[in-house]
């Protein structure tokens, strides 16, 4: 430094409490006591580096959740379980313990199953089971769980929401669970408690369609054709037209239509497409739940209007098109516009330029000049 050309005698006038390398050497400070959230923190830090060692082990269901509720409760940090881990954790969930405390009729509750390959079993059973966390989002977590049976579900634990009454979710659950359809995730079973809604689907092994369109597009990654795509869009339109005929009164059959809630599953060289995450809306009491629909998207939704039917078929024609569609339709983009997957196998553009001019008129800003779902299905048929 240019401090140290200067003799000793340079700072003879100054104050005392001068130290550095011409002086005495500055006196070494203690460190400050953590604060009460710094000391949460840092025990935070703690426990998921002592979970980390512990290994890629599944845990009860009972288990994760505990630890969920925990993080809520004390409103600190942001270690958000992300998809695909496991959970490890050596506590048990309070009031589903099977201990002398919990209340024994919470315990013997028996979860009523609507898809009969699947025995009825008590909810402290499913809370035992092997859990794998699927997806993390705005308002559920899903998780994979095996059963001691060796049965595997999908459990969506509903969170942060202003969920309607137990008897309105209860006549919701059975609606939406006598509903049968092969390109519906089957809600096997529910479960409500003031602290905890569970609804339990059938799994469907494989992927989303979000993870396929979008996920590892470098190499090693087997693209979705033509053929496949095609196979795909007609089962979201064949299980979304079918909500629309089964549940009339409801202002958006679906409500939450986005790529992330199509499952796909792969059999043979073909693709099976299934619905989730469906038939919620009803039960959300807030107005302010709404916007963390795909629902919330939609113009009218905006402007403060009535949701409809034609919502639904707004958010398909949004994620047909990822959203990019209208930037590019008043430019250069007769090739631009096409995935660039699809371009390379070119197969499929003339029939891609109609699936096009169906999604903006699917995603028209003036929900009375949207088609109905059963046009959409037709033309869908049509075209592939």
């Amino acid at each position: 430094m240019a401090l140290e050309r200067f003799p000793l005698s340079s700072f003879d006038h100054n104050s005392k409490e001068l130290c550095g390398p011409q002086l005495d050497p500055c006196p070494v400070l203690p460190l400050p006591n953590p604060t009460p959230w710094r000391k949460r923190e840092i025990g935070v830090k703690l426990w998921v580096s002592a979970v980390i060692a512990l290994g890629g082990a599944t845990m009860p269901l009972s288990i994760i959740m505990l630890c969920l509720l925990c993080r809520r409760k004390q409103g600190k940090g942001n270690h958000t379980p992300q998809s695909g881990s496991y959970i490890d954790w050596s506590v048990k969930m309070k009031g589903y313990s099977g201990s002398a405390t919990t209340n024994p009729a919470e315990r013997t509750v028996e979860l009523d199953f609507f898809v009969k390959d699947i025995p009825s079993l008590g909810l402290e059973e499913l809370l035992r089971a092997s859990a794998e966390i699927l997806g993390n989002g705005k308002n559920s977590i899903t998780y994979k769980a095996i059963l001691e049976s060796g049965a595997v579900v999908a459990v969506k634990r509903l969170k942060n929401l202003d969920v309607s009454s137990q008897k309105e979710f209860f006549q919701q659950m059975q609606l939406l669970g006598n509903l049968k359809h092969h390109n519906l995730a089957q809600i096997v079973s529910f479960y409500y408690s003031p602290d905890q809604k569970l609804i339990i689907y059938e799994y469907v092994h494989g992927y989303n369609l979000f993870e396929l369109l979008h996920d590892n597009r470098g190499t090693g990654r087997i693209a979705l054709d033509w053929t496949a795509r095609v196979s795909i869009i007609k089962d979201v339109a064949h299980g979304l037209a079918f909500l629309h005929a089964a549940l009339p009164s409801h202002r958006a059959p679906h409500g939450n239509l986005k790529s992330s809630n199509v499952l796909v599953r792969r059999e043979g060289l073909n693709y099976c497409c299934k619905l989730t995450d469906y038939g919620l809306l009803p039960l959300l009491q807030s107005q302010k739940f709404h916007e963390r629909l795909a629902v919330g998207r939609s113009p009218e939704y905006c402007q403060g209007k009535r949701l409809t039917h034609k919502a639904d078929v707004y958010c398909l024609g949004i994620d047909d098109l990822s959203g990019w569609v209208r930037s590019t339709v008043n430019s250069d983009w007769s090739t631009e516009i096409l995935d660039i997957e699809i371009m390379q196998s070119r197969e499929g553009h003339s029939e891609m330029f109609r699936f096009i001019d169906l999604a903006l008129e699917c995603t028209s800003g003036l929900a009375e000049k949207r088609p109905k779902m059963s046009e959409v299905l037709r033309r869908i048929e049509e075209i592939g």
